[in-house]
């Protein structure tokens, strides 16, 4: 059902559950796990007139990518890395659409009590609201 997964990650090491989760969902489909990483731009510095300062961004995700893709290939799983640029939430929505992607894997933002709608403003929230395919959101725990 689920063949390909998109899991958009950002540089920091909160997502192991969602990927915990994509790896299984993947292997139980026979299916890939495309590893996703949004370079934000900058309003006002373009990619050509910064093209040293985007180049190690997207050298720094691919290489955190590659280094998460590695565990996926111990664990027997097709998985293949993106970097592309531009608005994260709006790109990795029509990243899946334009890939067909069949679910989108999101960390899910920590639940606060104190500050239930905290979460509304989280990239999670933004891009499981523009997707046109169905997101599992997975808390951490």
């Amino acid at each position: 059902m689920f063949k390909r997964i998109l899991l958009p990650l950002d540089l920091t090491d909160k997502h192991h559950a969602a990927l915990q989760t994509a790896v299984e969902l993947a292997r139980n489909n026979h299916g890939e796990v495309i590893l996703l990483h949004v370079v934000e731009l900058i309003p006002g510095l373009g990619r050509e007139d910064e093209a040293a300062f985007y180049q190690r961004l997207e050298r720094r995700a691919r290489d955190h990518l590659a280094h998460l893709g590695s565990g996926l290939t111990h664990k027997q799983t097709r998985w293949r890395a993106e970097v592309i640029f531009g608005n994260r939430a709006v790109d990795s929505a029509g990243f899946a659409a334009e890939q067909q992607v069949d679910l989108i894997v999101l960390t899910s933002p920590p639940f606060h009590p104190e500050y239930p709608m905290a979460g509304l403003g989280s990239m999670t929230w933004r891009i499981s609201l523009l997707a046109n395919c169905p997101v599992l959101l997975v808390k951490n725990k």
